[in-house]
């Protein structure tokens, strides 16, 4: 986030991870991970980072790029997810798809592991789902791949066709796209070597999360039967729709519509995680060549398919969601990096947070929480030092209201690790859902227990677009007749900070580590749902909050 009043600010740049959930951090060329950004008063955009291929190129993929910074940094979840499955569907297939044992071309030399059965099974499963549900929606009879689906690996002599470069595709040529569709020869080929990312999203996550990457890839293969890679789109409109085809199918087998395919709670967490690791890189423009989107996007994306089904992905192509900008807003911008100083003073981050929260919940919302009384922030450094006879909230988890005094005790530790791992809205998102509790409870809401949390989600989304600043058609900040930045919602003049694209992402970053470990725990509510309630906000407004 960054104060109104930014040229006088000094943000630091913290890249984030989020590894430790389950242990591996996914890094991806053409969807990199990188950081939070400010937005700052500039007319020029700074493109810190070009992404590479395009919609008119013939390979769509997840690349790799080797670079696993971060990858050693550890998250502290609040419980392991357990694995156990979701509860079971009001209706499930009579007769369950039997695994093709051709369904992928593994080749003379492939080492068995323990994912191919997994995959096969999946694929089969992916191919036997489209061939229900493709011609209803797309209102074309649905055609299988004309090829293969290859599986690459070092000591693999039978060949993989070429896709535009040359013959064939060798191994050293498919490490650099881990995954991709070809429409000259309408085939998949995917990287099944030691150590490939394929390999270690299998080893961290569950072989789940391959099944995704090949649900996404096939999202482009049904792209090119509907023609809409004939159409030269942005590839960032392909690429959305593929991300929502992967979700559709993740949220039938979570459903358990494909029985042969087990997808536990701890497959959908994955699934969110990856999303959001592969993100474009900040400061790069996601509607340029090669873009995919935020994480936030990505996310996004990935729940309409898996709420909605396949059905709902069919539209993205001509309208497709909206996309948070990454690009880097001025020179200053692009050197710092982005992230407010973790302090107190006026334009460090709790000094401009802490007055915009109560001008937001107070003045702005005066409708809604008329009696809003605000609140001083003071840090601690233990639980010993809160002073609270009905204290509201976990000090574990960051923050702890004290209404009878005026106080949100911050667990600055705690804050303070969150905003190294993913960056300055990370406890921005904290201290947000605090403020949306004392608000709640001012006004005597009669909303408990997890609804009662994901309400409060959805009003830190609420706050989040009242802050989120506008961008012309040429990407330059619209401002108003003050020179002030003009944002997505209008404002009070007691309004200082503004939302960083990237601090989206870094809000659904907290939310997976604080949700609960399953969808049935109905605490806090899950990742999935606490993402949910944060995106109908942050789209639409503290008034879609119900």
């Amino acid at each position: 986030m960054a104060p109104r009043t930014i040229d006088t600010m000094n943000p630091r740049r913290i890249s984030p991870a989020l590894a430790g959930l389950i242990g591996f951090s996914l890094l991806a060329a053409a969807c990199g991970v990188d950081a939070s950004i400010a937005v700052e008063r500039s007319d020029q955009i700074i493109t810190a980072a070009d992404t590479t291929g395009n919609a008119d190129d013939p390979v769509f993929s997840e690349s790799d790029d080797g670079d696993d910074s971060g990858a050693t940094t550890t998250v502290e979840p609040a419980d392991e997810p357990a694995d156990e499955p979701f509860d079971p569907p009001a209706t499930v297939p009579s007769d369950p798809v039997v695994s093709d044992p051709n369904a992928i071309d593994f080749g003379d030399a492939k080492p068995v592991r323990d994912r191919d059965d997994y995959l096969l099974a999946a694929f089969t499963d992916v191919e036997a789902w489209l061939a229900e549900e493709f011609e209803p929606v797309f209102g074309l009879p649905f055609i299988p791949l004309e090829g293969e689906v290859y599986a690459g690996y070092p000591e693999r002599t039978d060949p993989i066709p070429g896709c535009g470069n040359g013959e064939f595709t060798s191994y050293d040529d498919l490490t650099q796209f881990a995954a991709f569709y070809c429409p000259i020869g309408d085939f998949i080929a995917y990287d099944d070597g030691d150590g490939g990312l394929l390999d270690r999203l299998s080893d961290e996550y569950g072989p789940a999360t391959i099944g995704i990457v090949l649900a996404h890839e096939y999202g482009h293969a049904i792209q090119q039967r509907i023609g809409a890679l004939a159409r030269r789109l942005p590839t960032i409109v392909t690429e959305q729709q593929a991300d929502c085809i992967a979700g559709a199918w993740a949220g039938r087998a979570a459903a358990g519509l494909a029985p042969a395919v087990p997808f536990t709670e701890t497959d959908v967490r994955a699934s969110l995680i990856a999303m959001i690791q592969v993100q474009d890189p900040v400061g790069s423009d996601p509607t340029g060549p090669g873009g995919h989107g935020s994480g936030f996007d990505r996310v996004g994306a990935f729940q309409v398919g898996f709420d909605g089904g396949l059905a709902t992905c069919e539209p993205l192509i001509d309208d497709p969601l909206p996309l948070t900008p990454l690009a880097f807003l001025s020179q200053q911008d692009l050197l710092s990096g982005g992230n407010a100083v973790f302090g107190f003073e006026d334009e460090e981050l709790f000094g401009f947070l802490v007055p915009d929260l109560n001008a937001f919940f107070g003045i702005d919302q005066g409708v809604r929480f008329p009696d809003f009384e605000a609140l001083a922030a003071v840090p601690t450094t233990s639980a010993s030092e809160v002073d609270c006879a009905s204290p509201i909230g976990d000090y574990d988890d960051g923050v702890v209201v004290c209404l009878d005094k005026g106080i949100a005790y911050l667990n600055t530790p705690r804050l303070g690790f969150l905003y190294e791992e993913f960056g300055d809205f990370a406890p921005g998102y904290l201290l947000g859902a605090a403020w949306a509790e004392a608000a709640l409870t001012q006004v005597d809401s009669t909303t408990t227990g997890e609804d009662r949390q994901l309400l409060a989600d959805c009003l830190v989304g609420g706050w989040v677009r009242s802050a989120t600043p506008l961008l012309d058609d040429f990407g330059n900040l619209v401002r108003d007749a003050n020179g002030d930045p003009v944002t997505a919602e209008p404002r009070t003049a007691e309004r200082g900070a503004l939302i960083s694209p990237n601090d989206l992402t870094e809000a659904i970053q907290t939310a997976i580590v604080i949700g609960d470990p399953t969808s049935s725990t109905d605490v806090v509510g899950s990742p999935f749902e606490k993402i949910d309630a944060f995106r109908l906000g942050t789209l639409e407004g503290a008034n879609a909050c119900s």
